[in-house]
């Protein structure tokens, strides 16, 4: 029997020749991207949400976020990169060279978006007020967050490309069985 879950999440299938093993693919690039594009969004009217609190004194109890659809996308490619990224330097670098070459992609990934978006009028950010901007498309401010996110997103492609992957068989009371 092979069953697809919804947006590809998992590709259940039994294998006939031998009907007590299961084996559970991870989720679709497709949904990946998807997520991650989501994920991104959610992160920065989360974070716009808690600047704006901050910087108003704690005084704007409503906790309005804001974003661009734009960064959905910037996101969701930005993020995937950034897994395939990982899955190559994991067991090759240190996690700080790691988190020093994620902070250099999203900073990068913002210059280009920025500067494309800039051409249509469609850039929703603006960094000029920032000491340390090259543009007013990114912040060297902000260089901590992005190390820190992206070593916090390496969790994230862990549960989503490793955890969602196994390998089951059932013994022959049908106890499973976890096989890597």
């Amino acid at each position: 029997m092979t069953r697809f879950l919804l947006l590809g999440l998992t590709l259940h299938i039994t294998d006939y020749r031998s009907p007590t093993i299961d084996y559970v693919m991870p989720p679709s690039p497709y949904f990946r991207l998807l997520f991650y594009g989501m994920l991104g969004f959610t992160y920065e009217v989360l974070f716009t949400s808690a600047s704006d609190f901050i910087t108003r004194r704690l005084a704007d109890y409503q906790f309005r976020g804001y974003s661009s659809l734009w960064s959905f996308f910037i996101y969701g490619t930005c993020s995937f990169c950034g897994e395939q990224v990982y899955v190559i330097t994991k067991d090759r670098l240190s996690l700080w060279l790691r988190g020093i070459l994620y902070l250099i992609m999203a900073y990068s990934w913002e210059f280009l978006a920025g500067l494309v978006l800039r051409q249509f009028n469609a850039c929703s950010w603006d960094y000029t007020h920032f000491s340390f901007d090259l543009m007013g498309l990114i912040a060297l401010e902000y260089a901590p967050f992005w190390f820190l996110a992206g070593l916090f997103q390496e969790s994230i492609y862990d549960y989503l490309l490793l955890e969602l992957r196994c390998v089951s068989e059932t013994d022959g009371n049908g106890n499973e069985i976890k096989i890597d």
